[in-house]
């Protein structure tokens, strides 16, 4: 088997096909995001604060921002993609200026622990047998003096999840894993986000249970993925930030007409079909909704006449009233009451959590006690259902 990262899982589960075109296909583009970019300045500037810190040196907060704009200068490049039209590299440049700055405050000096590393990277195995292997990068590695270990993972995102999303995260559970196999003596592990957009943390652990369940879960996961023959694509809001809608067929036509004249593009033989197929339904539509008013009409001429077969001139119209038997729905005020009878009567299992078809077939059929039928027919309705069907004249009908 391959070896496998958080970031492979979650793009699988994102997306198959952006798995296969990535990591099976190996089909590279140079683009990035700006969200990408600015959180990769962001944690390389936090990373050289704790590794110069091991060497005695605290630097400054304008230390830290000239070399944050310094690295940002000379990494940038044409490649990066800003999808949000309302801003600019400039607003992202700053926006990590401020993120830097609000951690700076919130934990200058740095000396609430000790760094064992940053960016380490871990690999290790999810089995006995070395077959589920698992690699991943922690952004720092600490020790506090009580001798707890700390995952810490830096998020630019301008999104803070809930409490129970961090006691649910993957990732630095993964990590966990890792850390614990690399040193077995470590007992207390804790798991912190700095979600630095709002100068917070999230802090979870792990139980022996939750990791044999993740364990679990991760291996599941791995074996879909090395079992998958087909990895379809999957539409969702991050389509925008995706390097290949060339090769998406969900998206691939999208780009290859984004880019044509307006007289190339209305000519483009799949836009020609499209709009000509829109034309044809909204026509339809106008057509049911008259359908429909013709239909009322010949329910209340089959009435007023009292008839059932309506002739016209090569054809006839049958009506029919049926009358069936209804119960409350599970938003009528009665249904409470009802499902109460059917409980106490212990026959809740005999209609599937009260599927009003099953219900309406065991009183007709008279499966159950004439009581409790009484109690519960008490709730439904009759209800009229008129059926409306065209048909042929035949012959001597004409």
């Amino acid at each position: 088997m391959a070896i496998y990262s958080h970031s492979q899982l979650g793009m699988y589960e994102q997306c198959p096909l952006k798995f296969k075109l990535r990591y099976r296909d190996k089909i590279k583009r140079d683009i990035e995001g700006i969200e990408a970019f600015l959180g990769t300045m962001v944690h390389d500037t936090l990373k050289k604060c704790y590794d110069d810190l091991r060497f005695t040196r605290i630097n400054s907060l304008s230390n830290l921002l000239a070399f944050y704009n310094k690295i940002w200068q000379q990494n940038w490049n044409d490649s990066i993609v800003i999808m949000k039209p309302e801003l600019t590299q400039e607003n992202y440049r700053a926006l990590g200026e401020k993120l830097i700055g609000s951690y700076y405050d919130r934990y200058s000096p740095f000396d609430a622990d000790i760094t064992i590393q940053t960016e380490m990277r871990i690999g290790f195995s999810l089995d006995d047998e070395n077959k589920y292997r698992m690699q991943g990068y922690i952004d720092r590695l600490s020790r506090t003096q009580d001798g707890t270990y700390e995952i810490h993972d830096y998020k630019t995102s301008a999104h803070m999840p809930e409490q129970e999303d961090a006691d649910k995260d993957r990732q630095l559970g993964l990590y966990h894993i890792g850390v614990q196999k690399k040193w077995p003596d470590i007992e207390n592990i804790r798991l912190i986000w700095h979600y630095l957009a709002f100068d917070t943390e999230l802090i979870s652990s792990r139980t022996p249970e939750a990791i044999s369940s993740l364990i679990e879960s991760t291996r599941s996961l791995i074996d879909e993925i090395e079992a998958a023959k087909d990895f379809p694509p999957n539409e969702s809001r991050l389509c925008d930030w995706c390097e290949y809608p060339d090769l998406c067929p969900r998206r691939k036509h999208f780009f290859k007409v984004e880019a044509l004249p307006v007289n190339e593009y209305l000519n483009e033989p799949g836009v020609v079909l499209a709009n000509k197929y829109a034309a044809l339904k909204n026509r339809e539509s106008g057509i049911e909704d008259e359908m429909e008013k013709v239909r009322e009409a010949i329910l209340d001429y089959a009435k007023r006449e009292e008839v059932e077969v309506i002739k016209g001139s090569d054809c006839k119209v049958k009506v029919t009233f049926d009358e069936k038997l209804k119960f409350p729905r599970k938003s009528d005020a009665e249904r409470l009451e009802l499902d109460s009878i059917i409980k106490e009567a212990g026959k809740w299992d005999e209609v599937s959590a009260l599927d009003t078809t099953s219900l309406v077939s065991i009183v007709e059929k008279s499966l159950w006690s004439k009581d409790l039928i009484d109690r519960v027919i008490k709730y439904g309705r009759i209800e009229e259902t008129p059926t409306v069907r065209l048909l042929k004249l035949k012959d001597e009908e004409k």
